[in-house]
């Protein structure tokens, strides 16, 4: 399995690890600036027999706490006050749930801020008291917030999630969810919405669905032993597919980002895949989401779909069956942001990695193999074939090279794939539709600052591109002759293959490539019939310095995932360091 890693959430403040909340939607409107001086009276008035003063002393901490927009030293004067002890008497007492609301909501800023005021909530024993909070009858307020407060904590490090996991956190998060979802999709049935979309029926009821799918979003994030709870990670994913018919663009990046996690924590756990079920409306929503949705929008939703993507044949039927090819195309285009565009071809190279009829959805559609082809170039250059050198265009000082280079690979990855693993008529109908394609990837190599995984990939492609059309030679190249040989030669790789070995003097397995590519041409030139058989028989293709078809038909049955930073398995990584050779 290859990981495809980046780094995607610091500029979306939608899916941060932690949140305050500085809302004052449910804030009374009268009262003015909270000033420091005056917290050691509402400390008095927290103390008071008076529920009325107990109310007031906790909506002026509120406000102190809004007013500087729960900023380090604001939250860190709460905590001089010593507090804490009487904020969980107050949520364990039988006050009713607006007081309880009003104490989970100073939690939820204090546990948003540094490690030491979340480990301070953590101490004082709170996170039982809030998931009792969840588990219990109450209001969707009072459970929305302490779900945040929560949601805080497990966004601290992957420990705390772990805890939480065990403690139930994500069941309890679940299954309120599921009722507003029952109540809220029982409640539309009586009247329609454009386009079939549901809307909550009230801004409150919608501000604790944010941050309910906010709190189960950031507790997909990983980062510990997550195979050993598929089993919870189940309903996470239904309820994140559940609600994403809700007509709302900040739940739509929630509830993305979250489905993007479930997935790729769960890469590789067989159990959760065979009990997992992807809805069709689910691959629908995504689809129209890429095709519609704003940039923000788009980004988790095209990680999700590269990780439905990675997953079992099984997994993506159900996006075979929607318009997804078309909705990305806008995606493919040069003024797509980087990373949208790179992931968008990760979609495509992901398809063409699977079955036959993953691989014919991606070349029967036209406009998306036309952008891959046209996309094996070398970024912000013309190539001319006489004399063979790539010149920069004028716009060559604005492209971002290293981004770009990536969207080659790409590119090339598709191209492999397709050669590698589609059916004879597969591959006989790319080339006759590309019939420049060897000459690109020829061109491509000649390019002396070629980074060094666009150029294994592309001697990859070739050698595969060799292998399957040498065998064509009895009843497609009259002949003789493979003129996909003659192409690549005659567009200098033999020329190419010698400088990318000195360029990558230390670099092994690339100079291996380059040998058995070079010889392959050589021996495909001379006589196509009997290299064709050599390569069928692994003992002889060795002997020879050929690659064999096993050996490069095994590197392209890959399916890649993607994920964020502070996501993942520490399985993955253990398997990683238990396959290095030292």
């Amino acid at each position: 399995m290859t990981i495809d890693e980046y780094e995607p959430e610091d500029a979306l403040l939608e899916i941060s690890r932690k949140l305050s909340n500085v809302s004052i939607h449910k804030l009374p409107g009268h009262g003015g600036f909270v000033e420091k001086d005056a917290l050691p009276t509402i400390k008095y008035l927290l103390y008071s027999p008076e529920r009325d003063q107990i109310k007031q002393s906790i909506r002026l901490l509120r406000r102190y706490l809004t007013q500087g927009h729960s900023d380090e030293s604001s939250v860190n004067d709460i905590l001089a006050l010593d507090i804490l002890p009487r904020i969980k008497e107050l949520i364990e007492s039988n006050l009713g749930d607006t007081i309880k609301f009003e104490c989970a909501w100073i939690v939820t800023n204090v546990a948003a801020g540094t490690t030491e005021q979340t480990n301070a909530i953590i101490n004082a024993g709170f996170v039982d008291l809030l998931l009792d909070c969840m588990q219990k009858s109450g209001t969707l307020d009072l459970k929305a917030q302490a779900a945040w407060a929560l949601g805080n904590i497990a966004g601290e490090s992957p420990n705390y999630r772990e805890e939480l996991m065990k403690k139930g956190f994500t069941h309890a998060i679940v299954k309120v969810l599921e009722k507003v979802y029952r109540d809220t999709y029982d409640e539309a049935q009586d009247y329609s919405f454009p386009n079939g979309k549901i809307r909550f029926p009230d801004e409150d009821c919608y501000s604790n669905v944010e941050a309910l799918l906010w709190a189960l979003s950031n507790m997909s994030r990983g980062g510990f032993q997550v195979a050993e709870f598929y089993q919870n990670y189940l309903p996470m994913f239904k309820v994140f597919s559940d609600f994403i018919i809700f007509d709302y663009t900040k739940l739509e990046i929630e509830i993305c980002w979250g489905l993007s996690r479930v997935l790729y924590n769960m890469h590789d756990v067989n159990a959760f895949h065979q009990n997992n079920t992807i809805p069709d409306e689910l691959c629908v929503r995504l689809s129209d989401l890429l095709r519609d949705g704003v940039p923000k929008v788009v980004v988790p939703a095209i990680r999700t779909v590269v990780n439905i993507t990675s997953g079992p044949n099984s997994c993506v039927e159900g996006l075979l069956r929607t318009q997804l090819l078309t909705s990305i195309t806008r995606l493919l285009e040069p003024q797509a942001p980087n990373e949208i565009r790179k992931d968008a071809f990760l979609v495509i190279s992901n398809l063409a990695a699977g079955n036959e009829d993953m691989i014919k959805h991606v070349i029967e559609h036209k406009v998306v193999m036309n952008s891959v082809v046209a996309h094996i170039t070398v970024p912000g250059h013309t190539y001319s074939s006489n004399p063979i050198q790539w010149t920069p265009t004028l716009s060559h000082a604005y492209y971002m090279k290293n981004d770009e280079w990536k969207v080659t690979k790409e590119a090339l990855w598709i191209i492999f794939n397709i050669i590698s693993l589609g059916s004879d008529s597969s591959v006989w109908d790319v080339l006759n539709e590309h019939p420049y394609l060897p000459r690109s990837l020829a061109a491509v190599l000649s390019y002396i600052d070629l980074p060094l995984d666009v150029c294994e990939k592309a001697i990859e492609a070739m050698i595969s591109l060799v292998q399957r059309s040498n065998k064509w030679i009895d009843n497609r190249f009259p002949n003789g002759k493979n003129p996909y040989v003659r192409d690549l030669i005659e567009n200098g790789v033999h020329t190419a293959l010698p400088c990318v070995q000195k360029l990558y003097q230390n670099e092994e397995e690339l100079r291996d490539l380059c040998l058995k590519l070079d010889k392959l041409l050589v021996a495909s030139e001379q006589d196509v019939v009997k290299t064709a058989s050599i390569l069928d028989v692994a003992g002889m293709a060795s002997a020879f310095g050929l690659p064999t078809i096993v050996e490069i038909k095994s590197k392209s049955n890959k399916r890649r995932v993607i994920r964020g930073s502070e996501d993942g398995d520490v399985r993955l990584i253990q398997n990683a360091v238990g396959n290095l050779c030292i």
